[in-house]
Formats: structure tokens, sequence, C-alpha cells
């Protein structure tokens, strides 16, 4: 398997396991609104979370679109080396 194609399939991975870190972050969250919490604490956490869940997010859409471009590509360029080969035989 080409090189290339193993960086492809690592880079999918990553992505995977960022999309599996994030179903972990929103266990955490809770979507009731606190109004009367007079210690702030959960709100607090919510705050938290949510900027955890942002960070996360924000890693997740450009690994996602980096992998994206790479397969595309990586699929342009066999598919030109099939075209160049095919125009030789």
């Amino acid at each position: 398997m080409p090189a290339s194609m193993m960086v492809l399939i690592a880079m999918t991975v990553v992505v995977a396991a960022v999309a599996l870190y994030r179903k972990i972050v929103t266990r955490r969250d809770d979507e009731v609104l606190h109004i009367s919490d007079p210690s702030g604490r959960v709100s607090a956490n919510e705050q938290n979370v949510a900027r955890s869940l942002k960070k996360v997010d924000n890693v997740g859409i450009a690994l996602t679109v980096v992998t994206a471009l790479y397969g595309i590509a990586l699929f342009a360029i066999y598919l030109y080396n099939g075209f160049v080969q095919q125009g030789r035989g």
C-alpha cells in the first residue's frame, strides 16, 4: 500500500478520534437551563464545557477539511496517472 494512502488512513483515524472525544465531552453537558443556581457553579461548569466543545469543534472541522482535500488530491493524482499510463499503452 502506498505511503500516501497510509497517511490518508491515519488522518481519517485521527478525525474519528476527535469525533469520539467530542462525544465523550458532551456527556458532561447539561442542556437544562439553571436560572436559580445561587452559587453559579453549574453555569461555570457549562461555560467550561461550551469552551471545550468550541475548541474541539474547530479542530475537528479543520482536520476534516484537510483530510477531505488530501483525499481528493490523491484521487486526482491517481486518476491523472491512470490516464497518462493508458495513453502510453
